[in-house]
C-alpha cells in the first residue's frame, strides 16, 4: 500500500479551501438588472428585462420569468431556440393567465408581453441559475400594475389677463384621473421648474407653482407655462398656458384700435367718394 502520510499537509488544505472560496464567491451569474415597468395601461405593450452577467467560469445554465410564482418563459443555452421562426416553441413559453408572451421579440434578455390586460397585474420574478458544479441561483422580484382608464389631460387654473414685472404667479395644476393618481410636473418656459417654484398638497391629484415675474422671463411678452401629466414612461399629456405681458398686451391692443380706426378711415372716405362719383353722374347725364 503506498504511504499516503503526510500528502494532504496543511499548506496543501490551505490551497484547497482558497479555492474551493474563490469559486464559490466569485463564479456566479449575477443579475445586473431588472427592470420592470411600475404601471401601464390595458393594451400596452411591455417591455421586461432581465440583464445578467458572468463571473468566473461560471456559465449561465438557465433563466426564467415568473408571474404571481408560475413560470411563463424559459431561456437555456444551447436548449432553447436561437432563430425567430422556433422562439414560440412550447418548451419556452408557458401559459399563464393574463400573460401573452410576443415570442417572435423576445431574447434571452428582454422579454415583450401584448395585450396587457388588468390581470396582466402581479409580481414579477426574474430567476438565474449558473452551471455545475455550484448551480447558484439568484432571484429579483418587481411589481407591475395595470390600470384601465386612459391618462387624461390636466387643467391649470389661477391664470388671470395679464401680468406685471415682479407680479406674483400662482397657479394650480389637477388631474382628472380618477383610477390613479399621476405624476405631475410644471415647465417654466420649456424648462422644469425649479424646486422651490413647486407647491405640493395633501391632495395628491393637485400640485401648484408659485413664482414672480421677471423681464427675463417674459418673451415676446409670453410666459410659457405647462403642466404635465405622467404615467410611466409610456403615456404623457399636458395643458400649455401663456402668462400675458400687460404692456405688451396693451401695445397689441393700441396696434390693434388704431389699425381698426385707420380702416374704418378708409372705408368712409371710400364711401364719400362712391356717393360724389354717383351724385356727379346723375347731374351730368
Amino acid at each position: 500500500m503506498a504511504n499516503t502520510k503526510g500528502l494532504f499537509t496543511w499548506p496543501c488544505w490551505f490551497v484547497l479551501a482558497t479555492s474551493w472560496a474563490v469559486l464559490g464567491t466569485t463564479s456566479c451569474v449575477r443579475i445586473k438588472e431588472l427592470d420592470v415597468p411600475a404601471v401601464a395601461l390595458v393594451n400596452d405593450k411591455i417591455h421586461l428585462r432581465c440583464d445578467y452577467e458572468e463571473e468566473g467560469m461560471s456559465r449561465l445554465y438557465t433563466l426564467k420569468w415568473y408571474k404571481d410564482g408560475k413560470e411563463f418563459y424559459r431561456y437555456q443555452p444551447g436548449i432553447s431556440a436561437h432563430s425567430s421562426d422556433d422562439r414560440c416553441a412550447d418548451d419556452l413559453t408557458y401559459d399563464v393567465a393574463g400573460v401573452n408572451v410576443d415570442c417572435w421579440v423576445s431574447t434571452e434578455r428582454d422579454v415583450v408581453l401584448q395585450g396587457i390586460s388588468n390581470t396582466t397585474s402581479g409580481d414579477y420574478q426574474c430567476e438565474v441559475i449558473g452551471e455545475h458544479p455550484m448551480f447558484r441561483k439568484e432571484i429579483r422580484v418587481a411589481r407591475l400594475t395595470v390600470f384601465s382608464e386612459s391618462l387624461e389631460p390636466p387643467v391649470v387654473s389661477g391664470v388671470k389677463e395679464s401680468y406685471r414685472d415682479e407680479d406674483e404667479v400662482t397657479l394650480n395644476c389637477s388631474s382628472r384621473n380618477a383610477e390613479y393618481v399621476p405624476v405631475l410636473t410644471w415647465l417654466l418656459n420649456g424648462r422644469p421648474a425649479a424646486p422651490e417654484q413647486v407647491r405640493k398638497y395633501p391632495e395628491r391629484w393637485t400640485i401648484g407653482l408659485a413664482f414672480q415675474t421677471t423681464d427675463q422671463l417674459f418673451r415676446r411678452g409670453y410666459i410659457e407655462v405647462a403642466c404635465v401629466s405622467s404615467l410611466g414612461a409610456g403615456h404623457q399629456k399636458r395643458a400649455e398656458v401663456q402668462l400675458v405681458n400687460h404692456a405688451y398686451l396693451r401695445a397689441q391692443e393700441y396696434h390693434y384700435n388704431a389699425g381698426r380706426q385707420r380702416n374704418e378711415g378708409l372705408r368712409a372716405c371710400a364711401i364719400v367718394g362712391a356717393l360724389t362719383f354717383i351724385i356727379l353722374n346723375h347731374l351730368l347725364y
